[in-house]
């Protein structure tokens, strides 16, 4: 059978002023506020910026401070439910956290962030990084398989079991020619970072950042050119990795420098696997068009 489509909008990556971001993001509406939204599979939780939640009038409750993906201290409010508006549809956002708008955010026009795995958590979220659109599909993993299949039929289609960790997207994948790790598949990511246990040939090199957390912090690491991502048979150049610290659960993170111009797939339910789909002689930053941010 073929899968209800439930949203079908477009992605933008316009931040004004003939400007774009690497970030995906979609257009929606918050009580009659126009906002853009991050769609990011990378984050456990919607979020708001705080300061649209109290132009709003939306009642926050001071929370535990956090961290981000750089390890910086984020300050959280607890907002509860939140209703947004995406084209012509209602989605009731339940434990939405509020956060100080990252430094871009207002300039950019950016309200918050949308986990997209938990947008509607029965329903599966499709990223297509190549075509501009976010859907959300609701049908059966066989039915979706072959939906997806048939719309990107130059693609080849992934089927990755997700690893165990957190509500982010996790899957098991490799810098060639080193082992596996917990590897996490992060639209709000910009750039793609394993750590140094992961890649143990990195050596030392210049130091260079992989982007800005959340918080404020900036993660360095060492630069190398033209390495290969080892997930799910499939081999996806990587035109510069960064090497760094640590990671919290993960050796690994993709971002979208590899994401753009494929396809992927998620769910929000732990059991059902991820599919991407992806072209082996796909170049990374080929097809895609150059963020400034």
């Amino acid at each position: 059978m073929t899968p209800r489509i439930l949203l079908d909008v477009p992605i933008t990556f316009d931040v004004g002023n003939q400007s774009t971001t690497h970030a995906p993001m979609v257009h929606a509406n918050i009580r009659g506020h126009a906002t853009k939204l991050i769609i990011d599979t990378g984050s456990t939780d919607h979020i708001l910026t705080i300061e649209l939640a109290e132009e709003l009038g939306l009642e926050a409750t001071p929370g535990e401070a956090g961290t981000d993906s750089t390890g910086a201290s984020v300050d959280s409010w607890t907002l509860e439910m939140v209703t947004a508006e995406i084209a012509d549809q209602s989605f009731e956002l339940e434990n939405v956290i509020a956060i100080t708008a990252p430094g871009p955010f207002p300039g950019f026009g950016i309200g918050g962030i949308l986990s997209a795995q938990h947008l509607q958590p029965d329903a599966w979220a499709m990223l297509d990084l190549a075509g501009e659109r976010f859907v959300l599909l609701e049908g059966d993993e066989a039915d979706v398989t072959a939906w997806l299949a048939a719309r990107a039929p130059t693609l080849e289609l992934l089927r990755l079991e997700r690893a165990a960790g957190d509500t982010t997207i996790l899957v098991r994948a490799a810098i060639e020619p080193h082992e596996p790790v917990v590897t996490m598949l992060d639209s709000g990511g910009k750039r793609t970072q394993f750590t140094a246990t992961a890649v143990p040939d990195a050596g030392d090199g210049p130091q260079i950042s992989s982007g800005r957390g959340v918080g404020g912090g900036t993660a360095l690491g060492t630069e190398l050119a033209a390495r290969t991502l080892l997930v799910g048979g499939a081999r996806l150049p990587v035109q510069s990795l960064i090497v760094g610290p640590e990671m919290d659960g993960r050796g690994g993170l993709v971002g979208m420098d590899v994401l753009r111009g494929t396809v992927l797939t998620v769910s929000g339910d732990p059991d059902r696997p991820v599919l991407w789909q992806v072209a082996s002689s796909w170049t990374p930053g080929r097809e895609a068009r150059r963020g400034t941010s």
